[in-house]
């Protein structure tokens, strides 16, 4: 007796078409165990997908900082092995940001099918690849980097000459003023979404001289440097503070006795400018990536209070912030020096609170 065929259906959960062997019982609605765990799970409570958002949100962030960081490294011409680094960068973040993609759709009930095509991957290939404990395993170390450390660090770990300890990650190395400049324009530029052509018809400079104030080739006047800011719809505080720095020789050393007495509102306002337009100057880096960058030594809370002029921390840690910053502590003691009072600890800025 010849077996029947099988029969056409399609499947309940993820409407693909599949082949329902002739047997006896009541036939299936499903194409596979993956799609009737994912309709089970689509039956009953919604799952909490509130970690899987911060994963895919926190790694969507960095992979975007590191990719504009590559994209200014390559305008300045940057030695290949500078850009080499962001690459490798990026492709450890890509996998992240894959395996945050993964769980997220697994816990929406999606099948491997759905998820292996955009990949360009078989089923049982991207399935191997994420095993639920290769997940929970990246996901879990990502989290320890962002969440850690949990405390304020002891201040004996930071020298008081701002020098990092020995097992922090490696500092950037210090920029020119000239060059701050040139960066903060340059960020600027990028964030403006304009070409040259239209940012310099705005200023009213000519787009081979913009190129150059650009890359640092020039530093322009202050009344060039005031119109492309209110181009830019920036700062002017931080712009002149940065200007007024790239002004000073190379040679020459920076001030090292404090200014002038001052009232206080009047000297944290101004230490704030300048470690707002350092901030700038550094392409304004996510506090995760400066807390990254200081080896973890420094708080997300600790960071964003002082960008924010809400605290004046103590120097160890204002020398520290000033260095991943690109910035030269010796520049901004006396500003700091006039500006902090032990006593004034200030509101303590929830991790979210800036930028």
């Amino acid at each position: 007796m010849t077996p029947a065929p099988p029969q056409r259906r399609t499947c309940q959960n993820c409407n693909n078409p599949f082949l329902q062997p002739a047997r006896p019982g009541r036939p299936s609605t499903m194409c596979s165990e993956d799609c009737k765990r994912a309709a089970r799970r689509k039956n009953g409570a919604p799952p909490d997908l509130t970690r899987a958002e911060t994963d895919m949100n926190e790694t969507a962030e960095n992979l975007n900082h590191i990719a504009r960081n590559l994209l200014a490294a390559v305008q300045d011409r940057a030695p290949s092995a500078h850009l080499l680094h962001h690459i490798t960068v990026l492709h450890r973040l890509i996998d992240d940001a894959e395996a945050a993609a993964v769980r997220r759709g697994r816990m929406q009930g999606n099948t491997w099918d759905t998820l292996a095509k955009p990949v360009g991957l078989s089923p049982e290939r991207l399935r191997k690849r994420w095993t639920e404990a290769k997940l929970t395993r990246r996901l879990d170390t990502r989290r320890t980097a962002r969440e850690a450390p949990k405390t304020p660090p002891q201040e004996t770990r930071l020298p008081m000459n701002g020098a990092p300890p020995s097992t922090a990650t490696p500092q950037p190395p210090t920029q020119t003023p000239a060059q701050q400049l040139a960066s903060a324009f340059s960020h600027l530029q990028r964030e403006s979404g304009q070409t040259l052509k239209e940012t310099a018809a705005s200023s009213d400079v000519s787009p081979s001289y913009l190129s150059r104030i650009l890359s640092g080739e020039r530093t322009p006047t202050w009344t060039v440097a005031a119109r492309l800011t209110h181009t830019y719809n920036a700062n002017l505080e931080e712009i002149h503070d940065l200007w007024q720095a790239a002004q000073r020789p190379p040679d020459t050393e920076p001030p090292i006795q404090p200014p002038a007495p001052q009232h206080h509102n009047a000297a944290k306002r101004r230490f704030q400018v300048a470690l707002r337009a350092l901030y700038l100057a550094a392409d304004r880096p996510t506090l995760y990536a400066l807390r990254s960058a200081t080896g973890n030594t420094l708080t997300i809370t600790t960071i964003g209070s002082a960008l924010n002029g809400s605290t004046v921390p103590n120097w160890p840690t204002t020398s520290r912030l000033i260095t991943v910053l690109h910035g030269c502590p010796a520049d901004l003691r006396p500003l700091w020096h006039a500006a902090y009072q032990p006593d004034d600890q200030g509101p303590h800025l929830p991790a979210g609170a800036f930028g």
